[in-house]
């Protein structure tokens, strides 16, 4: 399952902004947390929250988050990832780009392919 997750910075990371946990059955056994461009405190209401949910927590920089869920994940373990934006000052987009045709074709691709 994906979903687009609101908080931008650490302060904004909240028990409210984790209900979705409540929503998982069954329950994570964990939850890594990607902080951003670097590894940042957890607040502690937020440890609180999680420890009364029974989830385990891991906070570590976003890029080695995404790595590390990744390897729970491949174990089949039950595990969510909440990733923070590296920069979270950047401009996001009031709405997506509008979708645009592949440069390529599946035929074209498929013939590329068999060539290698």
């Amino acid at each position: 399952m994906y979903m687009m997750w609101r908080p931008r910075r650490i302060a904004e990371v909240t028990p409210d902004s984790l209900i979705f946990l409540e929503l998982i059955k069954p329950a994570p056994e964990v939850l890594v947390l990607g902080t951003g461009s670097t590894v940042q405190v957890l607040p502690p209401p937020v440890g609180d929250y999680l420890q009364r949910l029974g989830v385990r927590v891991e906070v570590l920089d976003s890029r080695n988050a995404t790595g590390y869920f990744n390897v729970l994940n491949d174990e089949g373990r039950s595990v969510v990832g909440a990733l923070l934006v590296w920069d979270p000052d950047a401009r996001v987009p009031e709405t997506m780009p509008e979708a645009q045709e592949p440069m390529w074709d599946r035929a074209s691709l498929m013939q590329r392919s068999s060539t290698v």
